[in-house]
This record gives structure tokens, sequence and C-alpha cells, in this order.
């Protein structure tokens, strides 16, 4: 009979069909950096940086660091002034760090608001069709695999950079969508916020074949039920959860739309505030609901653009609230999911 690391290894062989995003044939505008120590990276991943012009002019490397990945490496130098927010954007299946971080339009917006990203890279070893393993418990829970080696990549981060500890956050399309739940639900210490783009609410699955089942038809579960799933990831944790933006094609094949309302019921329920939205409203023939807490501040929000499949929303252009490339299941339907993210976050102040 196979061990648990052969069946494992023998499950991420196998290509998640439904959650493919393309690469990318263009060639590279956005120059990233490789950082090859982090920590111990159970997970085997590549740490990616983009670093933009905009923050001080001194910092355009990272460091090698020693094995440990303790200290930044020599002649390197932190970032003079405290407090750099950083966005971990988790590409999707078959897709990669440097398409995920152009087309996206995360790129652009570091350039224009000044903050550092961070992209996670999956390699083939490690899943066939370079997906992140959202539905391993190695590899979804905390201080474990995947999850743990991003982690340490933030930490790597923050000693290198001086990043605000209160102002990390995390995104992702498909399969980074569905990573990006898990360290929302994982590291509320880490993370101020995160915004799933296609995504599956954590705890969903367990497995390669519960994971085609929350892709396809997601458990018929309460807010409470789903809540408890995110208090379940850390013991007796009292602090502030990440806020979070939920985006979801209302035509979406590979990931059903229920899942979207998952998370919304999950992570109202986990801040306590009620489920059904505060206002609702009309985004260029899209649907945009508030949720909000007594004090009036919104904590969840959901986009649902209409008649848009699997992607990411994009909106090419030069205005101000324009960004991303049209492309493979990066469709451009006039919004620019990754700018009103930001915008959520405060990233534009």
């Amino acid at each position: 009979m196979d061990t648990y690391a052969e069946a494992r290894k023998k499950i991420r062989s196998l290509p998640i069909l439904l959650l493919l995003v393309a690469a990318c044939s263009q060639p590279p505008s956005v120059a990233l950096e490789e950082v090859d120590t982090f920590g111990s990276n159970p997970g085997d991943l590549r740490m990616l940086v983009y670093v933009p012009p905009s923050l001080d002019p001194e910092v355009r490397r990272l460091g090698t660091g020693d094995s440990s990945g303790q200290e930044p490496g020599r002649g390197v130098k932190k970032v003079s002034s405290p407090g750099v927010p950083l966005v971990v954007a988790l590409h999707g299946c078959t897709q990669d760090a440097q398409e995920y971080a152009e087309n996206s339009g995360w790129a652009r917006l570091a350039d224009l608001w000044g903050f550092l990203l961070l992209l996670p890279e999956q390699r083939r070893g490690n899943n066939w069709t370079r997906c992140f393993n959202w539905y391993s418990p190695e590899d979804s829970r905390r201080d474990s695999g995947e999850a743990l080696s991003i982690r340490q990549m933030v930490d790597r981060m923050q000693r290198d950079y001086g990043v605000d500890p209160h102002r990390s956050y995390v995104t992702g399309i498909s399969a980074g969508a569905a990573m990006t739940m898990n360290m929302a639900a994982d590291y509320p210490d880490v993370f101020a916020g995160a915004a799933p783009v296609a995504g599956i609410p954590f705890g969903c699955a367990d497995g390669f074949l519960s994971a085609l089942g929350c892709m396809w038809d997601p458990p018929d579960k309460d807010a409470v039920e789903w809540g408890a799933e995110v208090r379940s990831a850390t013991d007796h944790y009292q602090g502030p959860w990440p806020r979070i933006s939920v985006w979801q094609g209302g035509a979406d094949s590979a990931v059903d739309p229920a899942n979207a309302e998952a998370i919304v019921s999950q992570w109202t329920n986990v801040h306590g505030i009620d489920s059904k939205p505060d206002d609702a409203h009309d985004l260029k023939g899209h649907v945009h609901r508030l949720y909000r807490d007594s004090s009036g501040q919104v904590l969840v929000e959901s986009y649902r653009i209409n008649g848009m499949g699997h992607g990411v929303p994009v909106d090419p252009g030069p205005g101000r609230n324009q960004c991303g490339k049209a492309a493979r299941f990066f469709p451009d339907v006039d919004v620019c999911s990754s700018f009103r993210i930001a915008e959520f976050w405060g990233l534009d102040r």
C-alpha cells in the first residue's frame, strides 16, 4: 500500500483541469528579483519580489542572507522610512509569478503607490499544473508546508525592507485565491486583508477529490459552520481579522459562484457581522455589496462580475482606476479588480 507521502505525490501530479490559468506569451516587462534563502521553505516554493522604483532608490536588491535566512546580505540597506506596505500575490494554475504580476495590474499599482510586491511561485515538482496545493492538509495549515513557506517569505520581507507589520495583504486567482483564504485563516496575525478572485472558502477540502467537489458544488454549510472552520485554524486568536474583498465571475464554470457566497458567509460570521449586505450598488453593470460593522466600517465586500467566466477582471488603460493587461483568463470587463482591492485596503493613501 502506498505511504501517505507517495499517495500525496501522485495526487499532486494530477492536473486540476478546470482551474487552469494559461501562461502568457508576451515578453516580460516587470523585473522580478528572486530570493533564494528565506527560511526552511517546507513547501519548496520560489520567492520572487518586485521592488518599485518609487521606494528608496538605495534599495534595489534583496541580499542572499545566511543559510538560516535571518539577515540581509552584505551591502543591502533597509528602506529608510518604516511602514512600507506589502502585497502577496498568488498566481493560478499553469501560471507563473511574472505573468501574474504583469497582467493583473499589481506591478503597475506598486509603481504608482510605492508598496512592495511578493510573488510566491509554485514548482512543477510540487504540482504538475503549478497549482498551489491549497487542498492538501499538509500545505494548507498554519506552520506547515506551502503556507509556512509563504509566511517565511513575508518574514524575510519584513527584515529586509521594514514592512509595516500591520499592512501586509494577500490576494490571488483560482488556486492562488484558495491559498489566499488559507493564509487569511492561518495567519490573521500577519495579514490585514485578503482578496480571493474565484476562490474557495477555507476548510472546504482535505484532498484532491474533495477539492473538485468544492470547486463545482461547495458544501451547503451555514455561516456558523463556515466561520468555525476559520476559528479552528488558530488557537484562541483574539486579535483583529483580515478585511476581505471577494471577487467572482457570474459565468464561472471552473469555480462555482456559490463559493463566493460561502466566503462572504464565512467571513461575515468570523467578523461577527450580518451576512445580509448593508449596501449594494451597480458598478458598470456589475454588483458590488458591502458588509459593515456597527461603527460603519466595511469589513467584507463582494463583487459579482456579470457574464464573466474564470479569471481576473482587468481594465487596461492609462486612467487612474485602470490597470491590467487583457489576456486569456484576464478578461477586460472595464473594472480592474487589483485597483479596487488596493483602494479597499487603503494602499492608494
